[in-house]
């Protein structure tokens, strides 16, 4: 009995002293963490809209952070529409975001600028509360905030002011 005994607690003693060694050897081994940043010089993306618009979205320099992604000298375009920004800012996820800085949107039919606009490539819309100018035809109208929902075209202007040329 003492020698089952014995035997016992001597392998108990090996399997702990080998537990020990395999934990050890783990906690040494280098590990690999994903990194959820990222950066790319002068890049092109693709992304489907709902109402089947597909932008194509580009920019001298992408930054990622998770689902988030942010262009430099952005430029977001269909066949028929373009946005430019000297920032754009996008959720792959949702494709909602927003443009700042010299934001400029150029359509068949009109040209509009302003200082921030958020949008919204899955439904075709774009939208502020900034200054805006609007240039469509021969006429120019400028207003406190906007709405453009591209298919089919429809521009809102608030408090709006026309300058006919």
């Amino acid at each position: 009995m003492l020698k089952i005994f014995l035997l016992s607690v001597f392998f108990m003693g090996i399997s702990l002293m080998l537990s020990s060694y395999v934990r050890s050897a783990y906690d040494h081994l280098p590990t690999l963490k994903q990194e959820e940043k990222g950066n790319a010089q002068d890049v092109m993306i693709k992304a489907y809209g709902k109402s089947g618009l597909e932008w194509t979205l580009q920019g001298k320099s992408l930054y990622t952070e998770r689902s988030d992604v942010m262009l430099i000298s952005a430029l977001l375009q269909t066949q028929k529409e373009k946005i430019m920004a000297d920032k754009a800012f996008i959720n792959r996820d949702t494709l909602r975001g927003y443009a700042e800085g010299n934001v400029q949107i150029v359509g068949e039919n009109f040209y509009a600028k302003t200082d921030k606009a958020d949008i919204d490539l899955k439904e075709g819309k774009i939208w502020g509360d900034t200054k805006v100018v609007l240039k469509e035809d021969a006429k120019e109208i400028y207003g406190e905030s906007f709405a453009v929902e591209l298919r089919p075209l429809r521009i809102i202007i608030k408090k709006a002011k026309v300058k006919l040329e």
